[in-house]
């Protein structure tokens, strides 16, 4: 954390090259390779190696649980949520566009790549390396739609060396929110709070909720809010007992709402209380076991 704000009046944001991302696949070319032999010499020939600019990515959502678990330390880290608008005017030359999820190559390209082999004009070949540099920068494949990608291109070097490492200074007002992990060490949470504070932020922690299919985020004061339609919104309200939001209103989430009336209901039908008080219930289990394995053989 000290290293994102460790310039006043900015945050420093890591960037990397597309030869360097953890996924060997992250430069999709985007070109069908069914063209004949001559087309694809033409194009290799052309393109030759496309260009690295220094890149960072972001998600649509602070709310997707596998982006946690791999970009956050498993839930125990935290993220910043950026205004895109505020960016494109500080950074009015660097290009920011959401990720194009594809199941197969754009076939336009393959119309572009025959145009230039035939016609051997020049434009047309710029034309061809200028399609196949976005569709190698904002263009992956559909197994990785879940990350709602969004992607700044640094075509202009606005990045700084910082210890070997290409980081983009980024204005504070360009920062909205820190969202720490469910997990967020509690000896740091009060740091990340202040930090909050000094950037003149909003703080959020992540919850996993018990009665919601999403996580949700409680802030600073205790308030309760979730994401929805692509922004951070309280929530209309929440549970009077656990203080988690409530999707369908009510007072009680719907695991508060079991009194012990029904708790002791539950526990006098449930049938492993009723074996295990006549002293049934291993021999039950070894009969369970016995059957399973008979199946196997």
């Amino acid at each position: 954390m000290d290293l994102v704000f460790n310039r006043d009046g900015y945050c420093g944001v890591k960037c990397s090259l597309p030869k360097d991302y953890n996924d060997p696949y992250e430069l999709f070319l985007g070109v069908d390779l069914n063209v004949s032999t001559e087309s694809l010499a033409t194009y290799r020939d052309i393109i030759q190696e496309l260009p690295h600019f220094p890149t960072t990515c972001f998600s649509k959502s602070p709310i997707v649980a596998p982006m946690w678990a791999h970009y956050a330390q498993n839930h125990s880290g935290f993220v910043l949520e950026f205004d895109v608008e505020s960016l494109k005017d500080n950074f009015e030359e660097i290009e920011i566009r959401d990720v194009d999820y594809k199941a197969e190559p754009n076939p336009a390209l393959a119309d572009s790549l025959e145009r230039a082999a035939v016609t051997k004009k020049p434009r047309h070949a710029v034309w061809l390396r200028q399609a196949v540099l976005t569709e190698a920068y904002f263009s992956k494949y559909q197994e990785w739609s879940y990350e709602q990608e969004c992607r700044l291109v640094d075509r202009n070097q606005y990045v700084e060396d910082v210890g070997g490492n290409k980081i983009l200074f980024v204005p504070s007002d360009c920062v909205a929110a820190m969202i720490v992990g469910s997990k967020f060490p509690e000896d740091k949470k009060a740091q990340s709070k202040d930090v909050a504070v000094a950037q003149g932020i909003d703080w959020y922690q992540l919850g996993i909720g018990k009665s919601l299919p999403l996580p949700y985020m409680t802030s600073s004061d205790d308030g309760a809010y979730v994401f929805e339609a692509g922004e951070i919104t309280e929530a209309l309200g929440v549970c009077e007992s656990c203080s988690e939001p409530l999707p369908l209103g009510g007072e009680l989430c719907v695991w508060c709402s079991i009194t012990d009336d029904h708790a002791e209901e539950a526990a006098r039908g449930n049938p492993f209380r009723i074996l295990d008080h006549y002293g049934r219930l291993e021999e039950y289990f070894e009969g369970v076991r016995n059957i399973e394995s008979r199946r196997k053989k």
